[in-house]
């Protein structure tokens, strides 16, 4: 399926559009190959263990691996599933994905490798306790035993015990990683995973973050502590400049942490010497070493995280004991020499030079590698240099291409594909060393020639080769590997599964459509392994991108809405549902759609035929849905099934979610075609006209029209000059005044509205919303948030509107809120506002009684009203109460003003 490629003839423009176009290339040319020389010499790795993404200090991975060459792993615990989206709708597991994808955005700058343990962002938890029982101590302990033990990093670095203050699932992330790094050595501990294969290890240095705020702090600044006086501080070294690059370490890793746009990372970049942008090139005060096997390290003053740490390749004999055998010391002195005539062939502006020496490098390695079982080692010796030469060889593989000028591709003509399609595969690979290569290619993935047909390269000319191929009748459905009923349920642990398949805690799933160059390179030869992927333009201005081939089913359904709300009725209700199905089979189709639904319900009408002309063509399918008369309240499932003449007796019941923006790759995730029917004993006021200002996603909308209101969206120049006065009620989005300029300025236009009578409703603003008064009165939003969604709401005006009509509001209103009561409440604010309700958290770090969630203020004939508690979370979960009190919101635009809040 093409329907990527919209803008593929317009591809010749982009150069004037787009301002990112690199001059030099770090994946080719004079740079690769600076990088790839910088990894032959040393042998080292380097592990974060952050508590979310955005919590990562992609200087130091920068600083690392970049300059030093050494492995950088970021093992994150969560995905961030339940944080906020500043640039779209995404929740849940949906931006769990999609922040996923933000981190490898950024290791593609920082350099940096990605894994994850199975534990799900919940929410925002002022308890590290609580943290830790919604995850299980066990299981993400166990979960950063095995990646240490998987990755054997040298050095440590978790966040830091908070003890009061912030996101305490830092403090969490820091007390169980803690733990994993004392139990991952011991081979009592986590016996299973010793069973299956893996070894004991012991990193030989913890760190703990001295600071959290600033550029690389993440979302740990908030009241976080440094550390108590007389701790000694290594402090990173990430302002240097590396002449290669051209640049520092500070920079690059601000670079990289731009890619968190859904936290609002906005990539303004720093300016030597000023600390300006978020994201700037001061970096923290220091790092404080916690623990170390080295011996009298903790004593030192130490320059360097790797202080006391043996990261060059000849300390690999340091395994063997104090008295190494000569052989092993003799084959890893001739890998080190040739990398030091590499080197100095670089630094002497020889690049042509360098091939020999990584060639006899190379092989000098594999002639170690292969002599390993003769000389005498320990079990557990010939283990761990065996680990490490198995890495080295592949930066060395890596640096005989760079040296040779060989770079390679594997592009498919389709990158939405379907079980059995045809697929047009070309494999290429390009030269631009000093000398003639040979190569092949093996495929895997499809039904087709395995291979492409030996050839050779010479300078400056290119390897072709097409096939065509199919994908396998029974290949899987691409979508995230990692499972969790935690959101469907949020009394289970908040820990995903990971199906068993995949290598454990890596982003994705690896693809399966790979080409595997072998290349014969001077003396030796080597091989690299690449993705298939497809090219298209989706946005003229954003350019081309690429993605992996991803299977989709061949007619891909979506219900909407996939929440219908009914009020609980002496009459049969009824809500329309749609039902789109895209067809992915490569022509025209016949197709029908038919719904399964409760007993007792109707459907009209029983099925619908469809026609399709030809691929990629989506249509609708439309049915009214009638609840029976009194239906109980409560959850039910409607769910749509597809069938097709073209695809025999396939049922198709399964649709794609797309998730993709300018700075990701597109991801996708399968999900059943179903909607939930949710009878809600909610009362509404016909004939309300609301006029909605978007925000930054919110699914807010869908929910006013599953009340019946009449909704549609304000855009700029209605909200410069258009009658508002149509409206009953306006809606401003979630943080609107962030990312709507035309609201802020504009924004005496809705002041006016409420001055002749309207109703102004402010779902909640972060920080931006501070820089002017766009209230009636003056007024600042705080931090102020209550995280327990528990929790009593104490109602502070009862005889409002709000509180009573059309709906009585009541102890069961505010039952089964998910994640978290509200966030971002009003702080400081003039006393003509009043506060409707306060709440105090259960959490002893967030005291007080909190105010600011839902108040109000009167101007003129009308109301402004600012909304703090999590409606826009609440009611896409299909909350009872969030509806009731929504309903009640917007009834004020009907004038129920028997009583006020004055």
């Amino acid at each position: 399926m093409k329907r990527l490629l919209l803008l593929a003839t317009a591809a010749a423009l982009l150069a004037q559009n787009r301002m990112n176009f690199p001059i030099a290339s770090q994946d080719s040319g004079h740079i690769a190959l600076g990088l790839a020389l910088r990894k032959l010499n040393v042998s080292g790795t380097f592990m974060q263990t952050p508590a979310h993404p955005d919590d990562e200090h992609n200087a130091l991975f920068a600083m690392f691996t970049l300059g030093m060459g050494l492995r950088s792993i970021d093992a994150q615990s969560n995905r961030g599933e339940g944080g906020q989206n500043e640039i779209g709708p995404e929740l849940f597991r949906d931006i769990g994905v999609l922040r996923t994808s933000e981190l490898l955005s950024a290791h593609r700058i920082d350099g940096a490798e990605q894994y994850f343990t199975r534990a799900i962002d919940y929410g925002y938890s002022f308890d590290p306790q609580e943290v830790i029982d919604k995850w299980g101590r066990k299981e993400i302990v166990g979960d950063f035993v095995r990646l240490i033990r998987m990755l054997r990093p040298d050095v440590m670095l978790t966040m830091n015990i908070q003890g009061r203050g912030g996101d305490r699932a830092h403090e969490a992330d820091t007390i169980l990683s803690t733990e994993a790094y004392r139990e991952a050595g011991d081979p009592t501990k986590y016996p299973e995973q010793i069973r299956e294969g893996l070894r004991p290890w012991q990193p030989k240095k913890l760190y703990m973050a001295a600071s959290f705020g600033g550029p690389e702090g993440g979302r740990g600044g908030r009241g976080a502590a440094g550390p108590p006086p007389g701790v000694k501080l290594t402090p990173p070294n990430t302002t240097m400049y590396d002449p290669l690059l051209c640049r520092t370490y500070a920079e690059i890793g601000a670079d990289a942490r731009s890619n968190h746009k859904c936290q609002g990372m906005s990539g303004l970049p720093p300016l030597p010497g000023i600390a300006s942008g978020r994201g700037g090139g001061r970096g923290p005060a220091g790092y404080q070493l916690v623990e170390s096997t080295v011996p009298g390290q903790m004593q030192r003053t130490e320059t360097s995280l790797f202080d006391g740490v043996d990261t060059s390749l000849a300390g690999l004999a340091a395994y063997a004991g104090a008295n190494p055998p000569e052989a092993l010391t003799r084959g890893l002195a001739a890998i080190v020499e040739q990398a030091k005539r590499a080197q100095n062939a670089f630094d002497s502006g020889k690049d042509a030079e360098t091939a020999a020496p990584a060639e006899a490098g190379l092989a000098a390695l594999r002639a170690l590698q292969k002599q390993l079982g003769s000389l005498g080692l320990s079990d557990s010796a010939r283990y761990e240099i065996e680990f490490r030469l198995n890495l080295k060889e592949r930066d060395y593989q890596d640096a005989v291409l760079a040296a040779h000028g060989l770079t390679f591709d594997a592009v498919s003509d389709d990158g939405l594909v379907i079980a059995g399609q045809p697929l047009k595969l070309s494999v290429l690979a390009v030269n631009r060393g000093a000398s003639e290569v040979s190569l092949t290619a093996a495929i895997a993935g499809f039904e087709g020639p395995g291979a492409c047909q030996p050839g050779s390269i010479k300078k400056d000319a290119v390897y072709n080769c097409s096939a065509d191929l199919h994908v396998p009748k029974d290949a899987r459905l691409t979508t995230p590997y990692f499972n969790d009923e935690y959101w469907k349920k949020p009394s289970n642990p908040a820990i995903n599964s990971f199906d068993p398949d995949v290598p454990f805690g890596v982003p994705f799933r690896p693809t399966p459509f790979r080409v595997t160059f072998h290349v014969k390179a001077g003396n030796v030869e080597v091989t690299r392994d690449v993705p298939v992927t497809f090219r298209y333009v989706k946005d003229l201005y954003n350019g081309d991108k690429r993605m992996e081939v991803n299977v989709v089913p061949a007619f891909s359904v979506r219900v909407t809405p996939p929440l219908a709300v009914i009020p609980v009725s002496a009459k049969p209700v009824e809500r329309e549902v749609h039902v789109s199905v895209t067809n992915g089979t490569k022509g025209a189709a016949q197709a029908s759609v038919t719904l399964e639904i409760p007993a007792g319900w109707k459907a009209a009408p029983a099925s619908v035929p469809i026609h399709f002309m030809h691929e990629d063509e989506s249509l609708s399918a439309r049915f009214q849905i009638t609840a029976p008369a009194q239906a109980k309240t409560g959850e039910y499932t409607l769910r749509a099934t597809v069938t097709s003449n073209a695809t025999g007796d396939g049922k198709f019941a399964n649709g794609y979610q797309e998730i993709e923006y300018p700075h990701v790759q597109r991801r996708q995730v399968i999900k059943p075609a179903e909607a939930s029917l949710k009878v809600v004993d909610v009362k509404t006021v016909p004939n309300i006209s609301v006029g909605y200002i978007v925000g930054v996603g919110d699914q807010v909308p869908p929910a006013i029209e599953q009340l019946g209101a009449k909704l549609a969206f304000i855009d700029q120049d209605e909200l410069a000059w258009g009658e508002l006065s149509k409206y009953d009620v306006i809606v401003t989005g979630v943080r609107a005044y962030e990312r709507r300029e035309d609201l802020r300025a504009y924004n005496h236009r809705l002041l006016d509205f409420a001055q002749r009578g309207g109703t102004v409703i402010i779902q909640y603003n972060k920080m931006e919303f501070n820089q002017a008064d766009y209230g009636p009165y003056p007024a600042k939003v705080s931090a102020n948030r209550v995280s327990d969604e528990t929790v009593p709401v104490k109602v502070l005006v009862p005889a409002h509107p709000v509180f009573n009509y059309p709906n009585k509001i009541g102890p069961a209103t505010w039952a089964g809120w998910v994640q978290e009561r509200g966030l971002y409440f009003l702080g400081e604010k003039d006393p003509k506002y009043v506060d409707l309700v306060s709440m105090v958290d259960s959490f002893k770090d967030n005291p007080g009684e909190k105010l600011g969630s839902l108040v109000e203020g009167r101007i003129g004939k009308g109301r402004w009203i600012y909304v703090g508690l999590a409606l826009w979370r609440q009611l896409p979960a299909g909350t009872d109460g969030a509806y009731q009190l929504l309903a009640n919101l917007l009834s004020l635009g009907k004038g129920n003003t028997t009583t006020s809040a004055r």
